[in-house]
């Protein structure tokens, strides 16, 4: 194919930043429209880009025929919208997460590949330079057998008030770990090469959602009375080839930071690896030592926009018919985990992990 027709579904902030802009910057690419439930958006946008703009998504789908879609809906229509498109033979970028849980993730990944269409899931962050620096020294095997990874993803203050992430049906009916700790997850994991989880313990807190006096610090607005979701979660999860790993994550804890701070650990036989950041890890060390000396390590990183690498790695995976670097079945594997978690937490008890056959 010249070009790869492009629609995107959603263009809100993060649709039209991390999906519509950079796609316009891909010479084999074109956008030939947008959908938004909300119309005025969808009109704007639509001007905006000079391309057709629709409210129905499907509609979009069955006028234009594109070959392939970004959806970047409200977490909790991210599945039904996935299967949707894939069913019309249509490949699809869906921001993460995948889904609200693994059942919706299993169908969506099992629907592509009944259509034999790329899925690849959003996590722009994997595209961090600093990542890719940590994924370079664990295969280069500076690190060693890996046993102990470490994440932690939380803000001072930080419930995003909007309805798309806090009610039950737009969010999924899932808070803080399911909307920021699927990075922590993703992250960890692609360093570790996605080993098959075993077991896990957890709990998961709502100490501030429900608060009155706590509304004003944090994101938005919203009615406590009605607040259901976590706002902090923890987790240990054991793998099969014996490491380990530790997560926290929280929209809202009385910590010493201000704003979103991210912490990242691999710790080896041979070396270690501390990263910092955000949703996205932004610096990278390696820690190790020679026959006589303690070292540690810092890259040098260039600025990259990992949005733009994104999309460019999707449309790649489609153009070059390759596997996208952030694949559905990966997704199984975080939302086996995150699934898990929330079982722990309501059981009170270490909970073994099941993953279906695909």
């Amino acid at each position: 194919m010249d070009k790869v027709r492009v629609g995107v579904i959603g263009v809100g902030g993060h649709g039209r930043g991390r999906h519509l802009i950079p796609y316009t910057k891909l010479p084999n690419v074109e956008v030939v429209a947008v959908a938004d439930v909300n119309q005025r958006r969808a009109e704007e946008v639509g001007k905006e880009f000079k391309v057709r703009y629709y409210t129905d998504y499907m509609e979009m789908i069955e006028r234009e025929n594109p070959d392939a879609v970004s959806i970047v809906t409200p977490t909790g229509l991210h599945a039904k919208v996935a299967k949707d498109v894939l069913s019309k033979g249509v490949h699809v970028l869906v921001d993460k997460p995948l889904g609200a849980n693994l059942s919706e993730v299993i169908d969506v990944v099992r629907t592509a590949k009944a259509k034999g269409k790329v899925l690849m899931v959003g996590y722009w962050s994997r595209f961090s330079p600093a990542l890719k620096f940590g994924a370079e020294a664990m295969s280069l095997g500076m690190v060693g057998e890996p046993y102990l990874a470490y994440g932690y993803l939380v803000r001072r203050r930080g419930i995003p008030g909007s309805p798309t992430f806090i009610d039950k049906q737009l969010s999924g009916g899932r808070g803080a770990l399911l909307d920021i700790g699927c990075y922590i997850l993703d992250n960890l994991l692609s360093l570790l090469n996605f080993p098959r989880p075993v077991t896990v313990s957890g709990a998961t807190y709502t100490k501030f959602g429900r608060n009155p006096e706590e509304v004003k610090f944090n994101w938005g607005s919203w009615d406590p009375s009605k607040f259901e979701l976590e706002d902090y979660a923890v987790g240990f999860i054991r793998f099969e080839n014996g490491a380990s790993m530790i997560i926290e994550v929280g929209w809202a804890a009385n910590v010493s930071h201000v704003g979103e701070v991210g912490i990242y650990r691999v710790l080896g036989n041979k070396g270690g690896l501390e990263g910092r950041g955000h949703e996205a890890v932004t610096e990278m060390t390696l820690h190790s030592r020679t026959s006589n000396f303690l070292y540690d390590t810092k890259p040098v990183l260039g600025n990259v926009d990992m949005s733009l690498e994104m999309v460019r790695a999707f449309i790649d995976s489609i153009t070059q018919g390759k596997e996208p670097p952030t694949t559905g079945y990966q997704s199984v594997i975080i939302h086996s985990i995150i699934d898990t978690i929330y079982e722990s937490a309501s059981k009170g008890s270490e909970v073994r992990v099941t993953i279906p056959e695909i």
